[in-house]
């Protein structure tokens, strides 16, 4: 299993939001840590614990080329989100509708 540590330049900022910072982060970031291989395993991809808002904006301009990739099923499956709270891991997967 891979995992991907994510970093935001503010480390003062709670919130994530809006889909072009979202595909941004995703591009940066995961985009070129992941092969077709890792996809056909497991993914987690943590969120620093100052992190306490993330708007489905982000979320959908992250997941974007995932579910393009292995289906939305494959990264509700697949794709492991770790935040600072429980609650914020569950609206992330809810934000992937």
């Amino acid at each position: 299993m891979k995992t991907i540590e994510l970093k935001f330049a503010n480390p003062h900022n709670p919130a994530l939001g809006g889909v072009e910072l979202g595909k941004e982060t995703y591009d940066q970031q995961v985009l070129p840590m992941i092969d077709d291989r890792v996809l056909e395993g497991e993914l987690t991809i943590r969120f620093p614990d100052n992190i306490v808002i993330i708007g489905n904006s982000f979320v959908k301009g992250f997941s974007a080329d995932l579910i393009d990739k292995i289906g939305i099923d494959g990264v509700r499956e697949r794709v492991h989100f770790v935040t600072s709270r429980k609650k914020l891991t569950r609206e992330m997967y809810d934000g992937l509708l």
